[in-house]
């Protein structure tokens, strides 16, 4: 399986159980913990998937998705947040996301919408 996989989030234990789990499923895994950072290898490199946490420093989850749609590029985005607010998960879908996990992730479940988006 040659599936590359963006994981941005700024909780590092978060990131790393959500990265550990997807490489062991055999999946390639880019992890970061700033959006900013994510958008700068998206241009210098392609993915297949992006999971994005909402409430991040300095560029947000849903900054991340609309800089993502701009530039035209066509990758599916899965939202993971804590938030359980309707207008930002509302917005998330506006901007163009494929899915929505609420935190705390059960990294199953999580795995379950990676296949389906790469179904």
């Amino acid at each position: 399986m040659d599936k590359r996989i963006i994981v941005v989030d700024d909780d590092v234990i978060m990131l790393q159980a959500i990265k550990n789990r997807l490489a062991k499923d055999g999946y390639k895994v880019f992890a970061t913990t700033d959006a900013q950072d994510a958008l700068d290898t998206l241009q210098d490199e392609d993915f297949d998937l992006i999971i994005s946490d909402i409430m991040m420093p300095y560029v947000s989850g849903i900054e991340l998705l609309s800089a993502i749609k701009q530039a035209n590029k066509k990758i599916p985005i899965i939202i993971i947040s804590a938030l359980d607010q309707q207008e930002v998960i509302l917005t998330a879908f506006e901007e163009g996301a494929e899915d929505f996990v609420k935190k705390p992730i059960n990294l199953d479940e999580l795995l379950l919408r990676v296949s389906k988006v790469f179904a």
